[in-house]
């Protein structure tokens, strides 16, 4: 089946980024055909090419089989440097973008610049309120002052966002996702007030706010602006100081509201994910927001500067909290938890601090990164204590091993985690770190079922299989794990003590049903986000391994799987 190709271009004067949409194609472009389907390329050169195809499989063949399109399906392609108000055609001299309704150009101009968007205003009387229905709109200083005579954050752009969001309100159109970076200063507070209330008219969902671009922010933030966006359900707020109120009036507020957290008279609204970044939180921010948020479900707090003590909740408060982040704040020592809901925690800093799980009862799953070598110790004493209900544990660890277990047994033993089903180990060598030494530790979780070890060693090059001796005086005593079932193991180099370990683990997991030895190293890094060095062994090791390894695990089901990726 031939396709049949037309061209058109129009002004642009940036490579805008790559984005895949699907819309509705028009009904005077679905023929009597079987199939049929439209696929627009903005290429990074002067044209958009759009083929008319009849039948899935040469629409495939022709576009390297981007997967099977429906008959009513578009999918674009955006990548544009440049675009003329000029259109043209190309094949049968037919203006298909002509025909297009406003929705789909609406929602292709969605995946270009916003700042690109507003210029097609001036193509035709037709182009002229098409920005106004886009559901995506990303703006920066730099957009909104380009080609004027102001400084690159000069607070004029706080007004043009303002006269920007008046126009969206009074074209009645809804913008579901906002990401604004734009330089606010004190003197424009009554002006920010004014955007604020624009937002709120627009059913926001999606709201990204930085308060600055490219240096800290001094402006102050009060949460009483987050209750004027109701319709925002995933919150971004970045550079700035977070403030309960500006008013004795308002801080009056905010103690009756915290009075009556506990009876329920504090109402809620649609928020569910708070994430801030780079903000002080000034005292009481954050109970404030906490107490006028209960629907919130997830809270990330990253590189913030905090108060000495954190807290998430109070006594007898109704939060739906189910995922609490904290990423390397400066200035907190302690942090208590009263979420009754909250499932999965995570921190990283600089060093441990003091968390209160008591009032956390259903957490499940934990993970810790601390920069400090004796978070073994840390794990299987204190925390297995306070935390009883985990079934998930990640964390980093590095250091001497065998010394840590010997200073827990010192301390009266390696305390239990009864409930642990998956632990993960991020572990950075060192020359005393002994792989042997954990089994100890891994016999402390008897209802163990996935063990994830993730290796890191610097000084190791993957070339051939290198001897070491184990730290340990002798081998694990006999130990059977009745539940382990999957072992995973990354950056694998082929020691000696690294094969002894698996040779452990083979020999006592006695339903094991699968193995993953693989070259290269990958570790978890906290709120969603992986590390990984892509590694391979030589051909020597790689026979090291297998001939060490093959036939020797009593488990009659086991599977291993090597992965040797190739660089």
């Amino acid at each position: 089946m031939a396709a049949v190709s037309c061209q058109f271009t129009v002004d642009l004067r940036r490579p805008g980024p790559s984005a895949l949409c699907e819309m509705a194609l028009p009904p005077c472009m679905i023929g009597s055909q079987d199939e049929q389907a439209i696929f627009i390329n903005y290429n990074r050169g002067d044209s958009i090419d759009l083929f008319q195809l009849a039948g899935s499989p040469a629409f495939q063949t022709s576009i390297g089989d981007r997967g099977f399109l429906s008959r009513r399906s578009i999918f674009a392609r955006v990548s544009m440097s440049r675009m003329t108000n000029s259109l043209y055609s190309v094949a049968h001299n037919e203006d298909f973008i002509s025909e297009l309704p406003d929705d789909i150009l609406a929602s292709i101009l969605s995946r270009t610049p916003t700042y690109i968007a507003l210029r097609t205003s001036i193509l035709s009387k037709r182009w002229k309120n098409l920005y106004k229905y886009v559901s995506n709109v990303t703006l920066s200083c730099e957009d909104l002052l380009r080609g004027t005579h102001h400084g690159p954050h000069s607070q004029t752009a706080v007004y043009k966002l303002q006269r920007y969001f008046d126009n969206f309100h009074y074209g009645s159109s809804r913008i579901r996702f906002v990401s604004l970076r734009c330089c606010i200063k004190k003197p424009c507070g009554h002006q920010f007030e004014q955007l604020i209330y624009s937002l709120g008219n627009l059913g926001i969902e999606e709201l990204h706010l930085w308060l600055s671009c490219n240096v800290p922010s001094d402006f102050a933030f009060s949460c009483e602006y987050i209750s004027q966006i109701p319709s925002v359900t995933f919150l971004v707020l970045g550079s700035c100081l977070l403030v309960a109120g500006f008013s004795e009036k308002f801080s009056a507020r905010l103690d009756r509201m915290l009075e009556g957290v506990g009876n329920g008279s504090v109402s809620n609204h649609k928020l569910q994910t708070l994430e801030l970044r780079g903000v002080t939180l000034l005292p009481g921010s954050l109970e404030f927001v906490l107490s006028t948020c209960l629907r919130l479900r997830s809270l990330y707090i990253g590189k913030c500067e905090t108060p000495s003590k954190l807290c998430i909740g109070w006594a007898d408060t109704d939060l739906q909290l189910k995922s609490l982040v904290v990423e390397y704040c400066r200035g907190v020592e302690e942090i208590e938890i009263y979420a009754a809901n909250l499932q999965t925690l995570e921190f990283q800093g600089n060093k441990m601090v003091y968390i209160r799980f008591d009032q956390a009862p259903l957490l499940q799953s934990l993970y810790l990164s601390i920069e400090s070598e004796n978070m073994m110790a840390h794990v299987f004493g204190r925390l297995a204590k306070d935390v009883s209900s985990l079934k998930s544990l990640t964390f980093d660890c590095k250091g001497d091993f065998y010394q840590e277990s010997q200073r827990l047994m010192r301390m009266g033993g390696i305390e239990k985690f009864s409930k642990l089903r998956r632990l993960e180990l991020n572990v950075n060598c060192m020359p005393k770190t002994d792989l042997l030494a954990l089994t100890p530790f891994l016999q402390s979780c008897p209802l163990l079922q996935e063990f994830h070890l993730n290796v890191y060693d610097p000084t190791y090059d993957c070339g051939e299989a290198k001897e070491m001796e184990p730290a340990m005086d002798k081998l694990p005593h006999r130990y059977y794990h009745l539940n382990l079932k999957k072992v995973d193991i990354c950056g694998f180099d082929g020691t000696e003590n690294e094969i002894e370990f698996l040779l452990y683990i083979l020999k006592s997991a006695v339903i094991l049903e699968q193995m993953l030895i693989s070259s290269s190293a990958k570790s978890y890094r906290g709120y969603g986000r992986w590390w990984e060095l892509k590694r391979s062994w030589s051909g020597e090791t790689f026979e090291v391994i297998q001939s060490r390894l093959q036939d020797e695990a009593v488990s009659s089901i086991a599977q291993l799987i090597f992965e040797n990726n190739v660089i």
